[in-house]
């Protein structure tokens, strides 16, 4: 009967010998990137709103902001606020003010709390939360007989004069200023503002009057 021993704890050694060196912080954030841009990929609130051009005819571009913009947020936020209710607010917040869409399916918050949970395993190493939406995202791309790629667009920090000047020159007459998109900050997270209670009107006789939204 063959018998079994207990490895001795330790770090594990690779198939050419020696041990494997910790990963870059480099890697760990194109790890992080490429998991926030996929989730917004396979997100169908997204996806709906980008093929229906709800955002303009630059929605496409306004996806790849946005993966950019909750990099960015990720890793401008301190840990102890960043939670599950605040980033779903953000992504309802940046659904709202760019493709003017209220998601109220609750799927903003498995979004946002699979992002949260797949960053915390990428910071550990663990990396295969990536591969599975990867598998998902070309399946779904074979399916639908489409040759897309994974984009990501980086949100940069504050811009100098002359960049500025650069940028507006090639831009202009290109398209209106309705259809631009800011794409070098980081929408402000705002509250919503609280739906006011509405109270019945009772008439003379007793009864009581249906106000209509436009009374409201």
């Amino acid at each position: 009967m063959p018998t079994t021993s207990a490895q001795e704890p330790g770090p594990k050694s690779v198939p050419n010998g020696g041990f494997p060196l910790p990963l870059s912080p480099e890697k760990i954030s194109a790890e992080i990137d490429l998991l926030i841009t996929l989730h917004l990929s396979l997100w169908p609130a997204l996806t709906l709103s980008v093929n229906n051009s709800l955002g303009g005819p630059l929605s496409s571009q306004k996806r790849d902001w946005f993966a950019g913009a909750i990099s960015s947020l990720l890793s401008s936020t301190p840990d102890s606020d960043l939670d599950v209710p605040y980033l779903e607010e953000f992504l309802l917040q940046v659904m709202n003010d760019e493709f003017e869409v209220n998601v109220d399916d609750e799927s903003a918050e498995e979004v946002g709390r699979a992002i949260l949970e797949g960053r915390r395993r990428c910071l550990e190493g663990d990396f295969r939360a990536v591969k599975e939406l990867a598998r998902r995202w070309k399946k779904r791309a074979g399916e639908n007989g489409r040759n897309e790629e994974v984009r990501w667009q980086e949100v940069e920090g504050e811009e100098t004069e002359g960049d500025s000047e650069e940028d507006e020159d090639e831009d202009e007459g290109e398209h209106s200023e309705a259809e631009d998109v800011e794409m070098n900050r980081v929408p402000d997270l705002v509250a919503r503002p609280k739906r006011e209670k509405v109270v019945p009107k009772v008439d003379e006789e007793g009864f009581t009057e249906v106000i209509g939204k436009k009374r409201r």
